[in-house]
């Protein structure tokens, strides 16, 4: 099976069994050649990539803009496979961030004022009851529907060149790794030691 087809399935049965994984991610990034990993929600996978939401007050997208390289972890306890989508990352046209961000919740999308009207994301605030009450002012001043796309708000695609599966459901412990690298658009398969 096609590598993303499988991951498209497998986060399907995961979302089915209510899996607290199902939306998520774990993106690793370099910033000042440091590791570092975040968690994330997984907006979207096609066969053309992995689709992030995130700001560009974020160290992350500093980090992106430096390095258009990065990693995805996806781990789904429900059905026991693991994935690591290692590949090059894109900034999304702005439509498809207009169209979506109307979708957040309404918390996410004060959030994103936030980001430019207190602080930007990760630096030091005076206290999290500072923020709260920042956000409520700012909520009793714009109602919801009034909020429009941050220009702050911005979508990534990482696009696949590398992904290795890890299958953990064998009964014996004898685990089922493989990876997959994309090659003048096919996908070559490799079985490796687990």
């Amino acid at each position: 099976m096609h590598p993303i087809e499988r991951i498209m399935a497998d986060h399907q049965s995961a979302r089915s069994l209510e899996d607290a994984n199902a939306d998520l991610c774990f993106l690793a990034l370099s910033e000042d050649n440091e590791p570092t990993v975040r968690t994330l929600i997984l907006r979207g996978i096609t066969d053309e990539g992995f689709t992030l939401f995130i700001n560009k007050t974020s160290a992350k997208w500093q980090s992106i803009t430096r390095s258009s390289r990065g990693e995805l972890l996806l781990w789904y306890p429900t059905v026991q496979r693991q994935y690591r989508v290692r590949g090059t990352i894109e900034e999304m046209d702005r439509s498809a961030i207009e169209k979506n961000w109307p979708r957040r919740p309404a918390g996410s999308k004060y959030l994103d004022y936030a980001y430019t009207t207190f602080a930007p994301q990760s630096t030091e605030i005076e206290s999290h009851d500072a923020l709260v009450k920042h956000v409520e002012t700012f909520r009793a001043g714009n109602r919801e529907d009034s909020l429009t796309t941050p220009d702050i708000a911005t979508g990534i695609m990482l696009k696949p060149l590398s992904i290795e599966s890890l299958d953990l459901n064998s009964p014996e412990r004898i685990h089922d790794r493989r990876r997959y690298t994309l090659e003048n658009g096919h996908w070559k398969e490799a079985q490796l030691m687990p």
